[in-house]
């Protein structure tokens, strides 16, 4: 952790007798909820101090009274289980000299959300009686904060300290740290309690892959575990591990020594297994192409997909897969067709296998091999989708077939009709072959419009709005384009005769 030291002045008042406390450590931005009832203060207690005569002045709240609360106690005792420290309430509310006391800002305290577990050292602990809520520090304030202790009894003493919030590092176990020069620092406690600790605790993946590079063992220490251990075991320059060309089980240990503590030397020792890639085959039968990485492969082919951990250190699982590339098999006789207008077609579809095929416009019904007719009659040019399907390995192609016609536009118009309901040449109308577009116009000889049509299949039945017209001579006007793009423009006198 990076460190940021500030000087600044302790200010304290005391009589001939020595110096009766300092402050040491602020636990400011503390974790648990409500925050207020969370934070601590560490003191250095230099003579026999009586707490009932210990009041303070906090930054950011009203100062309680001391309330006993020892179930509290004897449950932070419990969290420490891997060292030998101990949380002791002051007999008779006398904390004797040369100890530290602990000020704990709640007997509402949550103990799940602050762990003395690697304490190394016997504390006094006292509670601020139940009451605020809110917090007792400032975490956001640019400037100065300040914390004052004041102690009248045998001895007498203020003292107060200042922080800047905004130096605090991180959020939740944010504290302040004052030595014996006045000097302080700036930590952050991962949520545990500010108070002396020889905790060796670290964590390390329980599988790592051989693929794997060299690793710094220090990044998996735990953010409460003491630094400048030694590192042993099946390790490399001090505190690496190469798990390069390794197979099979290894153990790491982790010490850490404070001769001026009540347990001198602690480990924690993982033992973990170094692992290979492991490799998976199988095979995959899949129709025309496999797309893999932005590359379409249409024969058979072997992959090697990787398949990521969550784990950064565990080894991905490699799948060896081979697509065997099927396909439908069939192609067209002719792909490309010329006819004569009115000209019929009969396809070819060639192929082995058995199959079934489909049109994509539906203007044949669905067939399967073999089939009593594949004819086509287009009456223009065209452009047909047949879908194939294999009805052996279920695999289908999409063929085209284009026909091209050639066109012989004609039209033929009449000159006379006779409609007298005799069942012969009642009607009128225009004939022809290979004609796009028509329209047709009867006019009386006065040039009355009697008719217009636009389709080769209208005709005129010689009645004008319900009326039986007389013989006579009408006029049509005939405007047509045929299919191959000959135009037609005809002026016909027609007789009709009944």
């Amino acid at each position: 952790m990076k460190k940021v030291f500030f000087i600044i002045s302790i200010i304290f008042v005391a009589n001939s007798f020595a110096q009766c406390f300092n402050i040491e450590t602020i636990l400011a931005d503390a974790c648990g909820n409500p925050e207020g009832e969370n934070e601590m203060v560490v003191l250095r207690i230099h003579q026999d101090l009586n707490i009932s005569n210990l009041e303070f002045d906090w930054p950011n709240n009203s100062f309680l009274s001391w309330c006993a609360n020892p179930t509290k106690t004897a449950q932070l005792n419990n969290t420490i289980e891997s060292s030998c420290g101990l949380l002791l309430e002051p007999p008779m509310g006398i904390v004797p000299a040369n100890s530290k006391l602990l000020i704990v800002s709640s007997t509402n305290m949550l103990v799940s959300a602050n762990s003395f577990d690697g304490l190394t050292d016997t504390l006094y602990i006292i509670f601020q009686c139940a009451g605020n809520t809110f917090g007792h520090f400032s975490n956001s304030a640019s400037s100065p904060r300040y914390l004052t202790v004041n102690f009248n009894g045998i001895c007498t003493q203020s003292e107060t300290v200042s922080y800047v919030a905004t130096s605090l590092p991180g959020s939740d176990g944010a504290a302040i740290y004052y030595d014996e020069n006045g000097d302080i620092t700036y930590y952050n406690t991962a949520c545990n309690a500010p108070v002396p600790t020889l905790n060796p605790n670290w964590k390390f993946p329980i599988e790592i892959c051989n693929n794997y590079e060299l690793i710094d063992l220090n990044y998996f220490l735990n953010p409460n575990t003491t630094t400048n251990g030694i590192w042993s075991g099946d390790i490399e320059n001090s505190h690496f591990f190469n798990p390069e060309g390794k197979l099979g089980l290894y153990s790491i240990t982790y010490t850490v020594n404070d001769i001026n503590s009540c347990l001198s030397s602690v480990d924690s020792t993982i033992i973990f297994e170094v692992k290979e890639t492991e490799f998976q085959y199988d095979t995959i039968e899949i129709c025309d192409s496999v797309l893999y990485k932005g590359n379409w492969f249409t024969k058979d082919t072997t992959l090697y997909l990787e398949l990521d951990d969550a784990n950064d250190f565990t080894c991905n699982l490699m799948i060896v897969r081979t697509y065997v590339i099927l396909k439908a098999g069939f192609s067209l006789l002719a792909n490309y067709v010329n006819l004569e207008s009115g000209e019929t077609y009969d396809f070819n579809i060639i192929g082995e296998d058995l199959y079934s095929y489909s049109f994509s416009d539906n203007i044949l019904d669905s067939c399967s091999f073999p089939c009593s007719s594949n004819t086509l009659i287009p009456n223009d040019n065209t452009i047909y989708d047949i879908f194939i399907l294999n009805e052996q390995n279920q695999c289908s192609v999409m063929l085209k077939i284009e026909i091209n016609i050639n066109y012989k536009s004609n039209i033929y118009i009449p000159n006379i009709f006779t409609p007298n309901n005799d069942g012969e040449n009642d009607i009128f109308k225009i004939y022809g072959d290979d004609i796009s577009e028509i329209k047709f116009e009867i006019y009386s000889k006065w040039g009355e419009l009697l008719f217009t049509a636009t389709d080769l299949n209208h005709f005129w039945n010689g009645m004008y709005k319900n009326t039986v017209l007389e013989d006579g001579i009408y006029i049509v006007f005939v405007s047509a384009t045929g299919k191959d793009d000959i135009v037609y423009k005809e002026t016909v006198n027609l007789i009709l005769k009944r």
